[in-house]
Parts: C-alpha cells; structure tokens; sequence
C-alpha cells in the first residue's frame, strides 16, 4: 500500500521508474492459490511499472531430486544446485517443495544469464545485477564465471553506478540461529565474502542490495572484508515489505551497523547524478503516512 500510494501521488517530483523485490516474493511454498492472491496485491503497480525480482530461499531450494532434469536453474546434480556451505543446514525446505519451478513459469527476466536466477541489465545510468544466494558462487562455479564477465563489460562512462542485489547479505547483524558459538546465517554472509567479495571490490561495485532478514540495516559505507571505509560497496538489507518482522536483537561486537530497524517499509534509490546516489528508507508514522526513517548519500567517482 506504501509503494502504490507513492505510486499514485501526483506531486511527488521523481516518480518511481521501477520497483525490486530481492526475493522471498509470495511465500506460497507450494500453495498456487498464494501466488495467485499475491499477483492480485500487487497488480495495482506490478502492471504500469518494470518488477524486477531476485530469487530467495522460499523460491529455490531442495536437496535431493536434481538429477532428474528438471530442475529450471539447470541443475543435473542430485543433492542440488546448492552452495558448497550447505553444511550450515541454512539451505533446507524453504521453498516447500517449489524448487524454483513457479517463480521461473510466472516471471520473464533478462535473457542475458539463467533465466530469473541471475541475470543483469542497464536502466538509465545504473547496471543493476541479479545473483541467486541460493546457487554457487564460488570461483569456477557457473554463476561465478558470468557474474565476472558481466561486471568485466560494464562501460562506466554509459552506467557509471553499479547495483549487485543478492536475497542473502554478505553482512548483517541480527542474533539469529545460534550455531557453534556463532549465528549459521552470519556463518553464511562470512562464506559469501569468501565466495565473491574480491569481485565487489575488483569492479568497484557501488551498492549490495539484500533482503532475507525481516528488518532494515545499513552498513557503513565502503564495506570491505569486516572494515569500513575501504573501497567496497555500500551495503544495505531491506526485508520489510510484508513478511512478519524480526523479534531479535543485534549483535554488539559489529561495528559495521550503522542503521538498524524493525519496522514496515521499503528502499528508495535515487540517482542525481553520475557521482551522487540518495538511498532512504522509507517507513509511515502514526498517522499513516510515509515518512523517512533513514537516508544516507553514497558518492562515487569512477570516471577514472
């Protein structure tokens, strides 16, 4: 109701050109009838403006049955198309059973990767790339080889901003799933980093968008292998769009946080210009009405 509210709102001076949801979309597990009322929902702006979407874990996920063929991401493996850390037993049933099949019959991305897995594409000045978290992502893996060639051909001087969305954050600081002396999701965001953080900072990735977690964070800019203010991207997980939000707490021994909330809302990104990004966060008040709870500037000079 928030994003078609805004939607509608004629004096609002930048209107909104396209909306992303980094996964988790209906959470029908299994349930058609879901995915068709949450059609219905979002109809109202999902039919006059691009929706671009990112796998999650309540799309794709299973763990055995692979090698049949059938497997829409094009996993022939019996055990799946999971990350090598599936140990973590992060990666479970998530999906009830969908294994990616609905989300690949209902949605069309662009045909430049694996279908709505991942894929990338140029909007204005900005390059945005959609990765599964759900998939391998380490090097040689298949998903690994193509995001290094698609951030390899990125013209700065055409898309100066470049936007990776991935439904797991590599950083994050929720006290959630206890697991051997630390939480298995934060093991899970440290195995990504060892995974394909280097490539981030490689290609001077500007912004990780995330979601997973039912809450708002943002990280300290230039977020590069624990440290702040080191070259890497401004990352930042918005998980608030409907889902039951988070009951938790954050883990005092990061300091990389430097936003944290738990309440509904969703991201705005606005490019000014080649140089400077407007990210806010946007929630309501008691009132109702939309009102924003956080907002930081990310600039970057790539002309170099």
């Amino acid at each position: 109701k928030m994003v078609e509210r805004e939607l509608d709102d004629k004096n609002v001076d930048l209107p909104i050109r396209s909306i992303h949801h980094i996964g988790d979309l209906s959470y029908a597990r299994g349930a058609a009838h879901i995915w068709d009322s949450w059609f219905a929902m979002i109809q109202s702006f999902a039919s006059r403006i691009p929706l671009m979407i990112t796998v999650g874990n309540h799309e794709y996920c299973h763990t055995r049955g692979g090698q049949n063929g059938k497997d829409p991401s094009g996993v022939t493996s019996g055990h799946g198309f999971l990350p090598w850390f599936s140990f973590l037993r992060v990666f479970l049933n998530d999906s009830g059973g969908e294994c990616g099949v609905p989300v690949s019959k209902r949605f069309t991305m662009p045909d430049n990767g694996n279908g709505v897995f991942w894929y990338s594409h140029d909007y204005a000045t900005v390059h945005t790339i959609a990765v599964s978290s759900e998939h391998e992502l380490w090097p040689g893996s298949a998903q690994y080889e193509w995001l290094q060639r698609d951030l390899a051909n990125v013209d700065r001087t055409k898309t100066p901003w470049v936007v990776v969305e991935c439904h797991r954050p590599m950083y994050d600081s929720e006290w959630k799933y206890i697991w051997s002396g630390e939480t298995s999701e934060k093991l899970v965001g440290r195995m990504m980093r060892k995974e394909f953080e280097d490539l981030l900072i490689k290609f001077k990735v500007d912004m990780f968008l995330s979601g997973h977690y039912h809450s708002y964070s943002r990280m300290c800019d230039g977020l590069f292998k624990g440290k702040c203010n080191t070259g890497g991207p401004q990352h930042i997980t918005v998980g608030t769009g409907g889902a039951r939000l988070s009951q938790t707490r954050i883990l005092g021994r990061h300091d990389w946080v430097k936003s944290f909330k738990k309440e509904w809302g969703y991201g705005r990104m606005t490019v000014a210009n080649a140089t400077a990004l407007h990210w806010e966060f946007v929630g309501y008040d008691d009132d109702g009405n939309s009102v924003v709870k956080d907002d930081y500037w990310v600039k970057r000079d790539r002309s170099t």
